[in-house]
């Protein structure tokens, strides 16, 4: 057949997007996982094992700077709406951020020698770059595949390579982090060797996926003018019930998220007491199973629609979260690795289907209302995403304070009090289930499609 004639599972005759944009799209995701996994994971460790501060304060610098970045996210967003270059509306802000993001993680991880009364200011500072390199690249990014084509099943076709990067990112920013940071002699040597090396892989991977992208296709934008941030566009954004749905969604998911980040490490470092090693096993397990499970998705996608095969994904997280009740010191190579194997098949349902439906229902308000603002409306996802998120870690933070978890220093690891370590428990096993149960509930109000007729794909 030919392109024109091609007839995708959803019956879309939209053409098949090639290989080399696919790739060229995805390989940015790297970079974005290692800004998001490597900061929310290590930034908390760095803080209360290195630099000896409380993981209340390390919660709220990490707060401080995910509420910046929400009022970073409407005007990077809007502002990719409005730009009209060679380059395109979005890709000039790939390149930016590529250079921000790059210089920011190596900022954080590699601190200079500072007085102890400044070192929580220069990371706040430190933190706000970030956060900017961040939206600068990650807000037009996800606005980009709505923009590609108007097949649902090609743009599950291409966030499926996304997916696929992801997992890349995450072995990079959990596995090879860890690596690197024992390597290193799991103090602050460590954490500046792990700083240069991500942030040179950070800028790498940005900067190829706006080269990669240079060639793809797009869906021409409307000359009228674009909608401004208003009271009334925000009520107009409220009447897409499909993307309400995915806030509402995404609240919980983030805040799942938020639990399970800010002790994940802390959990294996002083309950499990299985180390860098452990984190780097676990990571792998996860990672390779997400990997390999995109087929497995596509295909549940195809036959059930994404709400219910999301759905399915939720439950095998819960399941993966509520395994780690059962386990102490004793744990065993395979007790981590199986358990990875169930959290990263889940894990792969949940990254691919949430960010496909989103993206679905950014081509619905197009189709809807005839307006072109896909980047407001990712940056309305990206600030409930970060905003909850941002709560989400203080929150936690301020519970282990309160809890009595103990700061170290250089590296050290100390018998916590029990009352901390239950407190591990909580946040890394049984919080995350309640949020995902959440999660379920609201997703299921997601009414765009279902499963896909029996159209063969040519």
């Amino acid at each position: 057949m030919s392109k024109a004639q091609h007839m995708n599972p959803d019956g879309t005759s939209d053409p098949k997007l090639p290989m080399s944009i696919c790739l060229g799209f995805g390989v940015g995701t790297v970079g974005v996982s290692i800004m998001l996994n490597g900061v929310t994971t290590y930034f908390p460790a760095f803080m209360t094992t290195v630099l000896g501060k409380d993981a209340e304060i390390a919660g709220y610098l990490l707060m401080a700077s995910k509420l910046y970045d929400a009022i970073a996210d409407f005007v990077i967003g809007s502002m990719s709406d409005k730009t009209r270059s060679k380059w395109g509306r979005r890709r000039p802000y790939l390149l930016a951020g590529a250079l921000i993001s790059a210089l920011s993680f190596l900022a954080i991880f590699s601190p200079p020698a500072m007085d102890d009364d400044y070192i929580s200011l220069y990371m706040f500072l430190a933190l706000i770059l970030y956060s900017t390199g961040y939206s600068l690249f990650n807000v037009p990014y996800m606005a980009m595949p709505s923009e590609m084509t108007g097949s649902k099943y090609q743009r599950s076709r291409l966030l499926s390579f996304r997916t696929l990067f992801v997992s890349l990112g995450q072995v990079l920013a959990m596995a090879g982090t860890a690596a690197l940071i024992s390597w290193g002699g799991a103090d602050a040597n460590g954490y500046m060797i792990m700083g240069w090396v991500m942030a040179l892989v950070i800028g790498s991977a940005m900067f190829a996926s706006f080269l990669g992208t240079a060639k793809a296709p797009h869906i021409e934008a409307s000359k009228e003018p674009e909608p401004a941030i208003s009271w009334a566009s925000l009520k107009q954004i409220y009447r897409n019930k499909p993307f309400v749905a995915i806030v509402a969604a995404k609240i919980f998911q983030f805040l799942a998220f938020a639990s399970l980040a800010t002790t994940g490490l802390l959990f294996k470092l002083n309950v499990l007491l299985i180390g860098y090693t452990g984190q780097m096993q676990l990571a792998l397990a996860q990672n390779i199973s997400t990997a390999l499970s995109m087929p497995l998705w596509l295909w549940m996608e195809r036959k059930m629609g994404k709400r219910n095969a999301y759905i399915i994904g939720l439950l095998m997280m819960a399941i993966g979260s509520l395994s780690w009740l059962t386990t102490d010191s004793s744990i065993t190579t395979w007790g981590i690795i199986w358990r990875g194997i169930i959290s990263g098949l889940g894990s792969g349902g949940m990254i691919l289907l949430s960010i496909s439906m989103f993206v679905d229902s950014l081509a619905h308000d197009r189709e809807v209302t005839g307006l072109r603002r896909e980047g407001l409306l990712s940056s309305v996802i990206a600030v409930i995403e970060k905003t909850t998120f941002a709560l989400g870690v203080a929150a936690v933070g301020a519970y282990l304070s309160f809890s009595n978890y103990l700061p170290t220093t250089g590296g050290d690891i100390v018998q916590q009090p029990e009352s901390a370590v239950n407190a591990l428990y909580f946040c890394f096993t049984i919080l995350p289930v309640f949020f995902f149960a959440c999660n379920a509930i609201c997703i299921s109000f997601y009414k765009i499609g279902g499963r896909y007729p029996d159209v063969k794909d040519s």
